[in-house]
C-alpha cells in the first residue's frame, strides 16, 4: 500500500501510460524486496514456533505472547521507518541512504527546526496512529485463539507441511531462486530511474547505509585499493588517468605524479591576490532556468555574473554538505574523515597548503557552528592559519543575528570582507548557511518580486508556501553575495582580489528529478561564478562551456593565483589554453558528464581511474 502511495505522490505525469509494464515488474520486484525484509525481521518468531512441539504449556503461551509483542513492535517500526523514508524522499528524492546520519551529526536542534518547518508532522503522527491501530487490531486477532496445527494431521502431511514452510521461508530470506540472492542490482527493471526507484524500500537501503557506514569506519590499505580496482600495479592505473604511456611514470613514490606545479608568472609574485571561495548552500543550478523580473532569484548579483565568469556545466562532488566540503578542501572523495579520527591528520592535499607554503594567512569562517561535523578538528589540521565560525562572527559584530543554522549571510560576508588588509595576501574559504530549510529571512530585508507563474507551479512537487520561501532564501542569498562583490570592488580591495562561488550541492526542496522537464544531470548542477580583477583576468583562456566540477575549483584558482607553487591536482584547470576542450569532465558520487566530443569509453576510464587514484591517496 505504502508503496502505490509512493507512486502516488512523486511518479511523474503521464508514469502509468507510459510505463504501464515496468510499473507491473517494479511491483513484483518490490513484493520480492518486502518479502526479504520481512523474513528477516521474522525470522526469530520463525524458529520460536517449531518450540510449539514441546508439550509444556506455560511455554507455548509465553511464545504465543512474545511473538504478539514482537510483531506488533516490529510492524510498527517498519511502517514508522517506510514512513520516514517517503519525507526523506520529498527533500532528497532518493530512499533513505547514508546522508541519513546528518540527523545525528548535524545541529541536532537545527535539523528538528527543519522537519518542523517542512514536514507535515501531526499529520503523520496521525497517519503513524492510524496505522499501528491496525497492527495493533490484526497482531491480537492472530494471537487470540493460537491452534497447533500439526496435532490436526497426520504425521506425514505435517512433515510435508513444515519442509515446504521452511523452503519459502528461505526462499523469501534469499529473496531469489537464481545463483545469486536478492541485490540491488535487481531493483533495475526500467530505463525511468523513477520506477528502478519504486523496487526498494526505505528499509533495504537504510540497511545498506548502516553496512556503507560501518565498512567507510573500517582502514583502507593501498594494497587492497589496487586488489579490488582489478590494476596490476600503480603504474597502470596512472597510465589510464592522463593518458599517457605506462613508461612515463618512473618514479618510486608514484603519488608524486599528484602533484603539479603552477607556471612561474611575476605578476602573481609582485602582486599576488587575495583568493575567497564561497561554498554557498543550497546553491543549485536547475535554478538560473526561472530567474525573470517577475520570479527575481538573482537580487544584486544579477548585475555581477555578466562581469564574471560563469560554469553552468558544473557538478557539485555530492548531495550532502560535509562531503561537498571535504572535497573541495582536502580533495577527499566519499567516505569522509571528519567522523572518524583521520580528522587530526594534515594532509599535503589541503586547498591550503600551497598558499600556506606561497606566504598567504589562510582563513577558514563559516556561519554556522564550527563544532559542526567535527569542522573545529578537521580545519586547523589542514593548514589553515585561523578557523572559526557563528560564536566569532557574533562576538566581532554585536549587530549580527542569526537563524536557526548559523548567522544570516550578509553577516558572513562582512566579516569575509574584515578579514582583508594590504599587509598579507589572503586566502579565505567561507561556508554560508542562509539558504536551508526552515528558510528564514532577517526581519528587515526587503524582497524582490517572487511570482510563481502556473507553468512553473505544474512542475513544482512542494506547496506554494514552502516554494515562494525556497525562492526568496535561494534570493537572499544570492542577494548577499551581490552586495557583497558591490562592496569588494568599490574598494581598496577591488583590484587584487579574486571571488569564486559554487554549491554545495543542488536545493531537492522543489523540483522533482524524474519529471520531463529534467534532465538527470539537472539534479547535480551548481554554478561556478568567478569574480577576476581586468589584471589576473587579461591572460586567460575562457571558455565558459567547458564542463567541470567540484575538483576542478581549486586547481582552477591555485593557477590563476599563485607563481611556481606544487599543489595536489586530480582535477583540471579551467582556464588551461593546452588542454583541448574536449578533456573535461565533471564527476561526482551518482553521476558524470562530459563534452559531447569526448568518447563515452575515454570518460568512464578516466573516471573510474579518478576514483581509484583518489582512494588510493587517501588509503593507509
Amino acid at each position: 500500500m505504502l508503496r502505490f502511495v509512493y507512486l502516488l505522490r512523486f511518479g511523474e505525469e503521464g508514469i502509468f501510460e507510459n510505463f504501464s509494464s515496468d510499473l507491473v515488474s517494479a511491483f513484483i520486484t518490490g513484493i520480492r524486496f518486502d518479502t526479504q525484509i520481512l523474513c528477516y525481521c521474522f525470522a526469530l518468531i520463525f524458529l520460536l514456533n517449531f518450540l510449539h512441539f514441546i508439550p509444556k504449556e506455560k511455554l507455548r503461551k509465553f511464545i504465543v505472547s512474545f511473538s504478539k509483542t514482537y510483531s506488533i513492535i516490529i510492524l510498527a517500526l517498519l511502517v514508522f521507518i517506510i514512513l520516514i523514508d517517503h519525507q526523506f524522499y520529498t527533500y532528497f528524492q532518493t530512499h533513505l541512504n547514508i546522508l541519513v546520519y546528518g540527523f545525528l551529526e548535524d545541529d541536532t536542534e537545527a535539523v528538528m527546526a527543519s522537519v518542523w518547518s517542512d514536514h507535515p508532522i501531526i499529520r503523520l503522527l496521525f497517519a503513524f496512529a492510524f496505522m499501528f491501530f491496525v497492527i495493533y487490531s490484526v497482531c491480537s486477532n492472530i494471537y487470540s485463539s493460537p491452534k497447533n496445527i500439526a496435532k490436526q494431521l497426520n504425521v506425514f502431511i505435517s512433515t510435508g507441511l513444515t519442509i515446504l514452510i521452511i523452503g519459502l521461508f528461505g526462499l523469501g530470506i534469499r529473496g531469489s531462486i537464481g545463483i545469486f540472492p536478492l541485490q540491488v542490482d535487481d531493483s533495475t527493471v526500467s530505463e525511468n530511474r523513477f520506477i528502478n526507484s519504486l523496487t526498494l524500500n526505505g528499509l533495504f537501503t537504510l540497511e545498506k547505509a548502516i553496512e556503507e557506514r560501518s565498512e567507510a569506519s573500517k582502514p583502507v590499505y593501498k594494497t587492497d585499493v589496487l586488489k579490488n580496482s582489478g590494476y596490476a600495479s600503480v603504474k597502470h592505473l596512472m597510465a589510464d588517468y592522463y593518458g599517457l604511456p605506462v613508461d612515463t611514470f618512473t618514479s618510486d613514490n608514484y603519488l608524486d605524479y599528484l602533484f603539479e606545479t603552477t607556471a612561474t608568472d611575476s605578476l602573481l609574485e609582485n602582486d599576488p591576490p587575495n583568493v575567497i571561495f564561497i561554498l554557498m548552500e543550497s546553491f543549485g543550478g536547475y535554478y538560473l532556468n526561472f530567474h525573470s523580473e517577475k520570479l527575481n532569484l538573482f537580487g544584486s548579483l544579477e548585475e555581477h555574473l555578466n562581469d564574471g565568469v560563469l560554469f553552468t556545466n558544473f557538478l557539485s562532488s555530492t548531495q550532502g554538505t560535509i562531503y561537498s566540503l571535504e572535497n573541495i578542501v582536502i580533495n577527499k572523495n566519499h567516505p569522509i574523515v571528519s567522523n572518524t579520527n583521520r580528522r587530526f591528520e594534515s594532509f599535503k592535499s589541503s586547498i591550503a597548503y600551497p598558499y600556506v607554503n606561497a606566504g598567504y594567512n589562510t582563513t577558514f569562517i563559516t556561519g554556522g557552528k564550527l563544532g559542526w561535523r567535527n569542522l573545529k578538528d578537521l580545519i586547523p589540521n589542514q593548514y589553515f592559519n585561523e578557523s572559526y565560525g557563528k560564536a566569532k562572527i557574533l562576538k566581532s559584530n554585536p549587530k549580527a543575528t542569526t537563524n536557526t543554522w548559523g548567522v544570516y549571510d550578509e553577516f558572513l560576508f562582512e566579516d569575509i570582507f574584515n578579514q582583508l588588509d594590504n599587509k598579507t595576501p589572503q586566502m579565505i574559504f567561507a561556508l554560508s548557511t542562509s539558504n536551508h530549510t526552515p528558510y528564514e529571512l532577517p526581519a528587515n530585508y526587503k524582497p524582490y518580486p517572487i511570482e510563481i507563474v502556473d507553468s512553473l507551479k505544474n512542475i513544482i512537487m512542494a506547496n506554494n508556501d514552502i516554494a515562494e520561501a525556497n525562492f526568496r532564501a535561494y534570493q537572499y542569498a544570492n542577494d548577499c553575495l551581490g552586495k557583497f562583490l558591490t562592496k569588494l570592488k568599490a574598494s581598496e580591495f577591488g583590484e587584487n582580489t579574486i571571488v569564486a562561488v559554487s554549491g554545495d550541492h543542488n536545493s531537492y526542496a522543489l523540483f522533482p528529478l524524474h519529471n520531463s522537464t529534467m534532465e538527470e544531470k539537472d539534479n547535480h548542477i551548481v554554478p561556478f561564478f568567478l569574480s577576476i580583477p581586468k589584471k589576473y583576468k587579461k591572460h586567460l583562456h575562457i571558455n565558459q562551456n567547458r564542463y567541470g566540477s567540484h575538483k576542478d575549483i581549486f586547481p582552477t584558482l591555485i593557477n590563476i593565483s599563485l607563481s611556481n607553487e606544487n599543489y595536489f591536482s586530480l582535477g583540471n584547470n579551467l582556464f588551461d589554453s593546452n588542454k583541448a576542450d574536449s578533456l573535461f569532465y565533471g564527476i561526482n558520487d551518482y553521476y558524470h558528464f562530459g563534452d559531447p566530443k569526448m568518447k563515452t569509453a575515454l570518460l568512464n576510464k578516466k573516471v573510474n581511474a579518478r576514483l581509484i587514484l583518489n582512494n588510493y591517496y587517501f588509503a593507509q
